[in-house]
């Protein structure tokens, strides 16, 4: 019996493989048989429907929301107070579309990895306006006890951490133990809405490859069952690896963006862009707000 066979009963009921199941599974089967899986592990999520998020990036002031279903702050500030300031500064514009900023590692290194800290500053954040982080990078947060522990902080204090993200793995081995990671969290604290596995920073001494990324998306979909859907970032892996990734797991497309340039014309607005990419990979498209409602 092949990987493939020997786990397909398995995916298709929605369990997910075991950390050694999926390393097993990435080492022996090609990729058309890991497509099959991470696909049929979409399906049984979200059946047919990819979802997408327009984002509007801003640094701190918002001129304009355009047809954003989130605005999200980019931008480290140097101490909570500044926090505080930036928050409140976008808040006023945000005109009740959902409000996410800062990287939670940073958060944490703000208040010098105190829980009880950061618990209090989500707090004032959440008053000030804000309603999760931008981001919970699962290589920066420590080891799975301190994730959980801050990840609990984060929601005592009512802040949600709804994308888990990955800054750098240089190895597919790497990549798992982040994914492996990543659901324990979740069966703990239930906090994340969508994994993006793929790393923001490539290693310039062993970049990875498309199959690597393809792999990746596909063993975050087998090993990550209890989180809602697998993510791929639009603007830093663009329209041809968002498109293959959907037939490897992905159900979710981040970062679309906000503003309807049509210069070039309707057919080239962000948005017919990205459905035409997700109707291309045989799948439904559904636009999705920051706090991963559908709104279509």
């Amino acid at each position: 019996m092949t990987a493939v066979h020997e786990f397909e009963e398995k995916v298709r009921a929605g369990q997910p493989l075991t950390r050694a199941e999926t390393a097993r599974l990435m080492a022996a089967a090609d990729l058309v048989d890991v497509g099959m899986l991470g696909e049929a592990a979409r399906k049984a999520r979200t059946g047919d429907v990819v979802t997408y998020g327009r984002v509007r990036a801003v640094e701190r002031v918002i001129d304009s929301a355009d047809d954003a279903g989130e605005i999200r702050l980019t931008g480290t500030p140097a101490s909570t107070d500044e926090a505080l300031q930036w928050v409140r500064a976008a808040a006023a514009g945000a005109r009740g579309v959902p409000l996410t900023a800062f990287s939670l590692a940073h958060l944490l290194n703000l208040v010098a990895g105190d829980h009880p800290a950061l618990a209090a500053l989500a707090a004032e954040l959440k008053a000030a306006g804000l309603e999760a982080v931008a981001e919970a990078p699962l290589d920066m947060l420590g080891e799975s006890e301190n994730l959980i522990e801050t990840l609990r902080a984060l929601h005592h204090g009512g802040l949600g951490a709804w994308r888990a993200t990955v800054w750098s793995a240089d190895t597919l081995d790497d990549r798992l133990d982040l994914i492996e990671r990543a659901a324990l969290a979740q069966r703990e604290t239930g906090a994340f809405r969508a994994l993006a596995p793929l790393p923001r920073r490539d290693s310039a001494a062993s970049p990875s490859t498309g199959f690597d990324d393809v792999r990746t998306v596909a063993a975050a979909c087998l090993g990550a069952a209890g989180i809602p859907v697998i993510q791929v970032d639009w603007p830093l892996y663009g329209p041809k690896l968002a498109q293959v990734a959907i037939a490897y797991g992905a159900g979710d497309i981040d970062g679309i963006n906000a503003a309807d340039d049509l210069a070039l014309g309707h057919r080239r607005s962000p948005v017919e862009d990205i459905e035409r990419q997700i109707r291309a990979a045989a799948a439904v498209p559904a636009r999705r707000n920051g706090r991963f409602e559908r709104l279509s």
